[in-house]
């Protein structure tokens, strides 16, 4: 699940590598299991190549291969989201099996295109996994991971309780039908949070957000030189994440005027904070700051 891809970032910032990678593949094996040994095995080795991969980005400054990121992220991507969903239905009785190939097929539409723009256009307006920019020249890999991861959790888990604040106090308002936070469970909180932080930003973040900001470099040549462009593009994208929140609204049958405006206005808020993470820092700060407001949200309800 995503504790494999969150925990990878969490122990390169405390510099502790090699105890990471132990517990990564653990976390792993505790997801496929998870879906009682669905297929997910089968891209056991893209974990590892993933693994691997993530390790040369972060020690060393020459990119690795541009098939072995696109790879090992697309599974990342795949072991996140089929995990939640395994989880999901074997939760609720009903066969997983049968959403393996219709998942695969919808995740790959989504997943390579925004995979290939992340990949290929990020490095041409300084975004990456991690963004070379973000500390300087000079500056030490770790630090900037550790300013990226820091800066992410830091805001992400205020940002989250104020979330959850305004969700208890304008419990009134919405509609019964719209489940509670932390319905799922801690666990399937844990896993739907991870599947929403790695899949979402490759999506928004790393393919559109990415996209429209090489568009509007190649417009004009100063368009990213001050915040101001990118601060535009990241919430144009943020309204765009909001909307794409709402055929979960609807499936509930919580769609009225305010649950829907509501939706949207708090998906914004955080896509804000996601988005400028990205632009800072890069792909992995993005992608702590929404699995961390996603487990205020979904996991600590679920503890109370």
């Amino acid at each position: 699940m995503f504790s494999a891809y969150c925990l990878y970032s969490a122990r390169a910032a405390y510099r502790n590598h090699a105890t990471h990678i132990s517990q990564t593949h653990l976390c792993l094996h505790i997801a496929h299991c998870s879906s009682q040994h669905a297929p997910l095995s089968l891209i056991d080795p893209l974990i590892g190549m993933g693994i691997r991969t993530m390790n040369q980005v972060i020690h060393n400054d020459s990119r690795a291969p541009f098939w072995s990121q696109l790879l090992a992220l697309f599974a990342v991507t795949v072991v996140t989201q089929m995990s939640n969903i395994a989880f999901q239905k074997l939760s609720n009785n009903e066969p997983f099996l049968p959403t393996v190939l219709p998942g695969l097929v919808f995740l790959s539409v989504l997943t390579i295109p925004a995979l290939f723009i992340g990949l290929k256009l990020g490095s041409k307006v300084g975004l990456g996994l991690i963004n070379k920019k973000s500390m300087g020249e000079g500056c030490a890999d770790n630090g900037r991971i550790d300013n990226g991861l820091g800066f992410a959790v830091l805001a992400a888990i205020p940002l989250g309780l104020v979330m959850l604040a305004l969700r208890w106090l304008l419990a009134d308002s919405l509609p019964a039908e719209l489940p509670a936070y932390g319905f799922r469970g801690p666990v399937g909180g844990l896993l739907v949070s991870a599947g929403a932080a790695v899949g979402e930003e490759i999506w928004f973040r790393f393919g559109l957000m990415t996209l429209l900001l090489y568009i509007a470099s190649n417009m004009r040549h100063s368009a990213l030189d001050t915040h101001t462009i990118p601060i535009i593009i990241i919430l144009v994208v943020g309204f765009g994440f909001g909307l794409a929140h709402i055929p979960s609204v609807v499936a509930y049958g919580a769609n009225t005027s305010f649950a829907v405006w509501a939706t949207i206005g708090g998906n914004v808020a955080v896509a804000v904070l996601y988005g400028w993470c990205y632009w800072r820092y890069g792909l992995l700060s993005a992608i702590t700051a929404h699995f961390s407001v996603d487990v205020v949200l979904h996991v600590l309800p679920a503890l109370m």
